[in-house]
């Protein structure tokens, strides 16, 4: 069966320490992919769909600070004691900046041979 990709941009793999403010408070997360509207984030507690985040990284070779106002829009839950739940966010607001910075690192990032990479493992887990 083939699977549908409801993403109207392309998405790379985003590696990296991520700094989450969610409605359950703040937390240290580690990124997982990143597109232009959005991004997936490994997070040790799931906060609500719909619910709104705030999320500050920098991308890899870069020393700009990104901030972003984003949505909830779905969660993923591992298998208990397995720390690989994830959430996918959709971005609200960004300064025109930190949105060129996207822009420019998933152009230069996409592997257009292969435009579904394979999420990368969770953090703290060697690849197969």
């Amino acid at each position: 069966m083939a699977t549908h990709e409801k993403r109207r941009t392309p998405r790379v793999p985003l590696p990296g320490k991520i700094k989450v403010e969610t409605v359950r408070g703040t937390y240290t997360a580690f990124g997982r992919d990143l597109s232009e509207g959005g991004m997936g984030i490994y997070l040790p507690k799931l906060p609500p769909t719909g619910s709104p985040v705030t999320v500050r990284f920098k991308l890899p070779g870069s020393d700009q600070m990104i901030e972003i106002t984003a949505e909830v829009k779905y969660h993923s839950r591992g298998k208990p004691g397995i720390s690989d739940d994830w959430i996918g966010i959709k971005f609200l607001r960004m300064d025109s900046v930190c949105q060129m910075s996207i822009h420019t690192f998933v152009k230069k990032n996409y592997d257009s041979s292969n435009p579904l990479p394979p999420a990368p493992p969770p953090p703290g887990k060697k690849p197969v």
